[in-house]
């Protein structure tokens, strides 16, 4: 579990059963003194807060950081940013991303029956690469997005603003896309 506000975020798989975490943190000092990065483990959970608040600060309570991120293939991941674009590759499984105005970028190697994916933004645009056997419900909710994709989709329900339908003929995952005025493309 990733929050963070602004930088940029980018996690990728391994063959290993670790978790490896580089921070480029950037704010003035007395700024980096008051606001933490803070990283807890429970099990196998590992929980990242890159804005913990050690002082309060009304205004400027924001450290931009930089995550290179390396996490085992098969981790389940929830990131939640502002304005850090997330670049995901390599991971498989049900997935939670969010951003406001960045970018969400997903290339997943490999995919089981069941991986899902909750993929929200604001502004940014949500660019997915699955493999041939990706398949699942789809909902695309937005206001002035596109959508489009290399992998069949068979429609099920649409309106002005959102549709629903089967990928790659339907399963048991579910793919949620939410945008404004984001575009969404999936690819192989």
């Amino acid at each position: 579990r990733l929050r963070t506000f602004s930088g940029r975020v980018t996690i990728r798989g391994t063959g290993g059963n670790q978790v490896v975490i580089h921070a480029v943190r950037r704010a003035t000092a007395d700024r980096l003194a008051d606001i933490k990065l803070e990283v807890s483990q429970s099990g196998n959970d590992v929980d990242i807060q890159a804005n913990e608040q050690v002082v309060e600060r009304r205004n400027e309570n924001v450290v931009e950081t930089d995550f290179d991120i390396q996490v085992p293939s098969t981790m389940r991941l929830d990131v939640n940013s502002f304005s850090a674009p997330i670049d995901v590759e390599n991971v498989q499984g049900a997935h939670r991303l969010k951003t406001f105005s960045g970018d969400v970028r997903l290339a997943a190697t490999a995919w089981n029956e069941g991986d899902g994916l909750e993929l929200e933004t604001f502004s940014g645009d949500v660019r997915l690469r699955l493999p041939d056997n990706a398949r699942g419900a789809i909902n695309f909710d937005s206001f002035s997005g596109r959508f489009d994709s290399d992998l069949p989709v068979t429609l099920q329900s649409s309106s002005k603003r959102n549709f629903r339908g089967d990928l790659n003929g339907g399963g048991s995952a579910s793919f949620r896309v939410k945008t404004f005025s984001g575009n969404a493309s999936i690819n192989k």
